[in-house]
């Protein structure tokens, strides 16, 4: 049987797992991708659901349809004078302009109204935008800001950067922590604000490049440089929000809320003074900001928490209060680290692989299908119990890409190993059998199994002699045309050949697909190839040629049949005392001249359907034990001539007087037996037996066994 070399399933796990990984990685980066991986961050919003938030300490004055509508935006700045007095006269702990002031207003005299407010007030904050503009000659984008103008904005004071970082898609998911102008760091808007609250000391605050950004007593992981994810409470209108043109029309001022109370109520309310009317206001110790709402002022946000159909787009003055109430709350979005996606990829990918190698494609579907619910789910709950962010789409992108360059892989190597089994068993076993070791390759696999069957070994008689007698180029010749006939007939009765050594030929019946007639098959294939051989020898004394003439020897019994060999090299072999037995008798033939010769196993599973005779009882070398050996002559008695019918019968009888010591019966038995058939070489070897034995009789302990000193 030909050595198989098989590559290492190992290797190529390997190499699909980093290949796969790597394709992941790189498409992942692809718009499409990116795209996809963005629509999954949002649905994470939807899976979590709104934040709770209760009590809050931010409230939103927004400058709505309606405030546009009945002040003509954009209005009179003293209209922002008026909100801010009435605010504070509320309560409000500080008021924080998202709405820019970066030129003169209309009306000077407004315009200082709303300055000497500011200064009054103390507790106001505005907003800056930087400009960026691209310069060809210097191939960089020059940064500009665009602060409060003078006119409104009093010295001091504090103003924060409300630049948008909108992704391609157009949604709003980050939030900008600070940007660098001429080498100086300026906060965004919401960092502004809470320094203010918090009372951080800006003038320690360092900028490093890499890492989280450290800003007070907050730790803020950053989506790039000067970048964080928002953490959205919920959609739009999740923070309380009052209309501008209520405010500054009154509606919760003292007398307003008198309005609404019992005479009983409004009394105890007047008696009580203004710090009750304070409990009762909606800005009281609240941060308020202040931004537009409307949507012709075009400054509504889409988010992750947005819903198309259903909910309103954010207002910019709201993504504010979300960021703010983050670093309020410390509740960050913090993405999962690269190293790790790159690890679980890795993992995934080395998962679909061994998965694609050893299982099959029904089962590697199905473990890809829960590969990929799994990162979903495990991406659903650590978003929502641990407030990571995992990029899924490398992950997904492993199993999805893994599991048909498996299947590619796969089908590649099912071709190959087929093209290898036809390539190597075509020559060797039936097409059947070749056939059904592809459809179940699992009967080649390494090691060993136990199974009862019957092996044949023949070679050529008086090889070296012949081999003297002619040159290596007609002795390589000759002998190919001879292997090449003795194992067209081996395998056209179902058996495949084990191995050649020279003119030996070794094949078993029984394996690898089990045949339950293996006893007659190689009987069979015994016979015919005998057969074949003397047509042979008639071409070969006609042509010249050397005639050739050889032995079989067929054994059945229990053995053990596999791949022996290592899990890279090995030979499909059989293996047991019942395939050594089969070697020592095919060169038993020679000492009865006989030329097929089976042991007692094959005897008894085909002595109904061949004709046999027994030949001895003989004690091989190596074993102690004797075995019974039977002479394989035809399939049918009708293949026999009447001569050599009567010469077995006189045999067998000269066989059992010679085994009961009466050698001088035995002798005339065997004498006439080869008088009925002149060629019957094993009566002519108990002829020389029986004559030993008459004239040196063996001792009492002699059991009638042969025991052959040569293999």
């Amino acid at each position: 049987m030909p050595r198989f070399v098989k590559g290492s399933p190992i290797t190529s796990a390997a190499i699909l797992t980093v290949a796969t990984a790597l394709a992941s990685l790189l498409l992942s980066q692809r718009d499409f991708f990116l795209s996809v991986e963005l629509s999954l961050y949002d649905r994470l919003f939807q899976v979590r659901g709104p934040l709770p938030v209760e009590s809050p300490d931010i409230a939103l004055v927004v400058i709505d349809e309606q405030t546009a509508d009945s002040l003509s935006f954009p209005f009179d700045r003293k209209h922002y004078a008026m909100l801010v007095t009435k605010l504070n006269r509320l309560g409000a702990r500080m008021v924080a302009f998202d709405v820019g002031f970066s030129s003169e207003g209309a009306r000077p005299e407004s315009d200082s109204l709303f300055k000497a407010t500011i200064h009054e007030a103390g507790n106001v904050v505005l907003c800056s935008k930087t400009d960026q503009v691209s310069h060809r000659r210097l191939r960089e984008r020059i940064v500009s800001l665009k602060p409060p103008h003078s006119s409104i904005m009093p010295p001091g004071t504090p103003w924060g950067l409300i630049d948008e970082i909108p992704d391609d898609d157009g949604f709003t998911r980050r939030y900008l922590l600070y940007n660098v102008v001429r080498d100086t760091a300026f906060l965004s808007f919401g960092l502004k604000i809470y320094a203010l609250d918090r009372g951080i000391d800006l003038a320690r605050q360092h900028f490093p490049r890499r890492g989280d950004f450290v800003f007070g007593d907050r730790t803020i992981p950053r989506i790039d440089i000067n970048t964080c994810l928002v953490n959205f409470s919920g959609p739009a209108r999740t923070f309380p929000t009052y209309s501008f043109y209520d405010v500054i029309r009154g509606n919760y001022d003292f007398d307003d809320l008198l309005s609404g109370l019992s005479p009983e109520e409004a009394e105890a309310l007047q008696a009580s003074g203004m710090a009750d009317l304070l409990q009762a206001s909606p800005f009281k110790d609240k941060i308020v900001l202040v931004g537009a709402s409307a949507e012709d002022l075009q400054d509504n946000k889409l988010t992750p928490a947005f819903t198309a159909g259903t909910n309103y787009r954010m207002p910019g003055v709201e993504v504010h209060a979300n960021a703010l109430k983050m670093l309020q709350d410390g509740t960050f979005i913090r993405p999962v680290d690269l190293l790790w996606t790159l690890l679980g990829m890795l993992f995934l990918a080395l998962l679909i692989s061994v998965v694609g190698h050893r299982l099959p494609a029904g089962w590697s579907a199905l473990i890809a299908i829960l590969a990929i619910g799994g990162i979903l789910v495990l991406g659903g709950y650590l978003f929502v119990e641990r407030g990571l962010w995992l990029r899924q789409v490398p992950l997904l992108l492993a199993v999805i890409t893994g599991y048909p360059a498996n299947l590619v892989w796969r089908f590649i190597q099912t071709q190959r190993e087929k093209a290898l089994y036809r390539g190597m068993f075509s020559q060797y076993v039936q097409k059947e059998v070749v056939d059904e070791l592809i459809k179940h390759p699992e009967n080649l696999k390494l090691g060993g199994e136990r199974r009862r069957m019957s092996v044949l070994f023949t070679d050529v008689a008086g090889f070296s002699t012949i081999s003297e007698r002619l040159s290596p180029e007609d002795l390589v010749h000759l002998l190919n045309e001879y292997l090449s006939a003795m194992s067209r007939k081996i395998v056209e009765h179902g058996g495949i050949i084990d191995k050649y050594e020279g003119d030996l030929i070794m094949a078993e019946f029984g394996a690898p697909i089990w045949a339950s007639d293996h006893a007659a098959r190689s009987c069979r294939a015994g016979l015919q190839m005998q057969q074949l051989l003397t047509e042979l020898r008639l071409k070969w004394q006609s042509e010249g040629r050397i005639p050739l003439y050889s032995r079989v020897g067929i054994n059945t019994g229990d053995m053990l049949v596999g791949n022996m060999g290592s899990d890279t090299v090995f030979d499909y072999t059989v293996m047991g005392d019942a395939v050594n037995l089969a070697s020592r008798l095919e060169g038993a033939n020679k000492a009865y001249g006989t030329t097929i010769m089976i042991g007692q196993g094959t005897w008894e599973e085909v002595k109904g359907s061949f004709v046999t005779r027994p030949l001895d009882l003989l004690r091989v070398k190596g074993k102690n034990e004797p075995v019974a050996v039977y002479e394989l002559l035809a399939e049918s008695r009708g293949e026999v001539s009447e001569a050599k019918l009567q010469a077995l019968e006189l045999f067998s009888t000269g066989l059992a007087h010679y085994q009961s010591r009466r050698f001088a019966e035995a002798l005339a038995l065997f004498e006439q037996a080869l008088a009925a058939d002149s060629k019957d070489e094993p009566s002519r070897t108990y002829i020389g037996r029986c004559r030993f034995f008459i004239a040196e009789p063996p001792g009492e302990d002699w059991d009638g066994v042969w025991t052959l000193t040569e293999k």
